[in-house]
């Protein structure tokens, strides 16, 4: 930055200010101690352009040139503000989206807290098992021991409907819960976000009973976790995405790879795993997905 001229008035500054803005040149008024004005130049380079001008003004500072080089500096800088403005806004927006898209939903929120306090609460109180899961009834004959599908779904029908959902809120220890919520919190707020919180409750609700009653009839055990609703809400999200261009809100790979080894891995009886439960949210979630990307009615109207 270098010094221009000092001016004995600020008006006469201002108009040189106005013309060298034009001309595309950045400078700067600022007061001395002797109440003068002093033009300083941003870029040293066209120090002599500045000057040039200086002298122009100097020598006739009444020239019909500087008036209309002002109008044109305040057309110009009129213009400056509104396309800074509306960057502005558009920096805002961005911001307001990415805070929006990081923002847990309050129902996925509502859910991993109500898990985790019916998990601590399970913890102290072995009842509270019995009060949720189905009623499983068993057939005993010569060399058969199996359950019996259709009296334990009466027999749980009766005990309380209730219980063909309410295994999902139970988990079997804190790796469990951890694994279950984690998926949750980023898969459960990526449905609310993308359609509302009810169908979040709607999806947890279908994709849970689903998984329920299938590892009924899969292994004759009650599934407890969330894990069918995680392997539903992340079919849907996967499918939805895969197929819909204008859905937002897929999965990355690292889940999709996560969850889909996982699954893998769980059909190898390592782990006492309810796989009927996340077969039946995979594939239910999968379907819900594929059907609501609109891809097939897209196809046939070509």
């Amino acid at each position: 930055m270098r010094l221009l001229h000092v001016f004995e008035d600020e008006r006469d500054a201002q108009v040189l200010k106005d013309a060298l803005f034009v001309d595309g040149m950045e400078t700067t008024i600022r007061d001395t101690r002797d109440d003068e004005f002093a033009l300083w130049v941003h870029d040293e380079e066209r120090l002599e352009e500045a000057k040039a001008m200086l002298d122009e003004l100097l020598s006739n500072p009444d020239a019909p040139k500087f008036s209309s080089l002002q109008r044109e500096a305040k057309a110009q800088r009129k213009e400056r503000e509104r396309k800074e403005k509306r960057s502005r806004h558009r920096v805002v927006k961005a911001r307001q989206k990415l805070d929006e898209e990081n923002r847990v939903g309050m129902v996925t929120m509502g859910l991993i807290l109500f898990c985790a306090g019916v998990f601590v609460l399970a913890l102290s109180k072995e009842a509270i098992h019995g009060a949720l899961i189905p009623k499983i009834l068993v057939r005993v004959g010569p060399g058969v021991f199996h359950v019996d599908l259709f009296a334990t779904l009466a027999a749980t029908w009766e005990a309380g409907p209730w219980r063909f959902f309410t295994p999902i809120f139970l988990h079997g220890g804190w790796l469990h819960i951890i694994f279950n919520m984690s998926f949750l919190f980023r898969l459960g707020s990526a449905v609310e976000k993308a359609h509302s919180g009810w169908m979040l409750i709607a999806m947890t609700f279908i994709f849970g009973t689903a998984g329920v009653l299938f590892e009924l009839a899969w292994s004759g055990a009650p599934a407890v976790g969330m894990s069918g609703v995680i392997y539903g809400l992340f079919a849907y999200l996967w499918l939805r995405g895969r197929y819909d261009p204008t859905f937002r809100f897929g999965v990355d790979r690292s889940t999709v790879l996560w969850l889909m080894v996982w699954y893998v891995i769980c059909f190898t009886g390592f782990l006492p795993i309810a796989n009927g439960a996340h077969t039946a949210g995979l594939v239910l979630g999968a379907l819900w997905g594929f059907l609501a990307s609109g891809y097939v009615r897209r196809k046939l109207m070509r």
